[in-house]
C-alpha cells in the first residue's frame, strides 16, 4: 500500500533511505555552520537592542532625576529671593519710620528752641523796657527836683517822658 502511493507519486523507496541520510547531514551542517552563527549574530543584535533600552531607560530616569533636583533647587532660590526681597522691604519700611520718628524729633526740638528764644527776647524786651522806664523815671524825677518848676513845668516835662517812652516802643 505505502509502495503503491510511492510510486504513484513517482518516488522510489530505495532512494528514500539515501536522501533521508542526505537531508539529515544537510540539516547538521547547516545547524552547525549557518543556523549557529545567524542565531549567534540574532542573539547577540538582540542583546545590544536590550543594552541600548536598558541605557535609554536610565538616561531618561537620569533626566527625570535632574529635572526634579532643577526643580527643586529653582524653588529654592525663589523662595530665597522672595526671603531676601520682603527682607529689604522690612529693612527698608523701619528705616522710612526712623527716618519720620528722628524728623518728628528734629522738628520738635527746633519748635522748642524757637519758642524758648521767643521767650527768652520777650523776657528781655520787657526786662529792657522796664529800665527805660526806671530809667525815665529816676530822671524826671531828678529833673523835677532841680527844677523846682510850676505846674506847668512839670506837665510839659511828664508829657516829654511819655513821648520819650513812645519813641522806644
Amino acid at each position: 500500500m505505502i509502495s503503491s502511493i510511492l510510486e504513484t507519486l513517482g518516488i522510489e523507496p530505495r532512494f528514500i533511505l539515501v536522501s533521508l541520510v542526505g537531508f539529515l547531514i544537510l540539516l547538521y551542517v547547516l545547524m552547525n555552520f549557518a543556523f549557529k552563527p545567524l542565531v549567534g549574530t540574532l542573539n547577540a543584535r538582540q542583546d545590544k537592542i536590550r543594552g541600548d533600552l536598558d541605557e535609554a531607560e536610565a538616561a531618561r530616569n537620569r533626566m527625570i532625576t535632574l529635572q526634579r533636583e532643577y526643580e527643586q533647587k529653582l524653588a529654592a532660590i525663589e523662595d530665597e529671593a522672595r526671603d531676601k526681597i520682603q527682607g529689604a522691604v522690612r529693612e527698608a519700611q523701619a528705616a522710612r519710620d526712623e527716618m519720620i520718628r528722628k524728623a518728628h524729633e528734629d522738628a520738635a526740638a527746633i519748635i522748642s528752641r524757637g519758642q524758648a528764644e521767643v521767650e527768652a527776647e520777650r523776657s528781655k524786651a520787657l526786662t529792657e523796657a522796664r529800665n527805660q522806664i526806671v530809667d525815665l523815671a529816676t530822671m524826671m524825677a531828678s529833673q523835677t527836683a532841680r527844677q523846682n518848676l510850676n505846674a506847668s513845668g512839670q506837665s510839659a516835662l511828664i508829657d516829654d517822658a511819655i513821648a520819650k517812652i513812645g519813641a522806644l516802643n
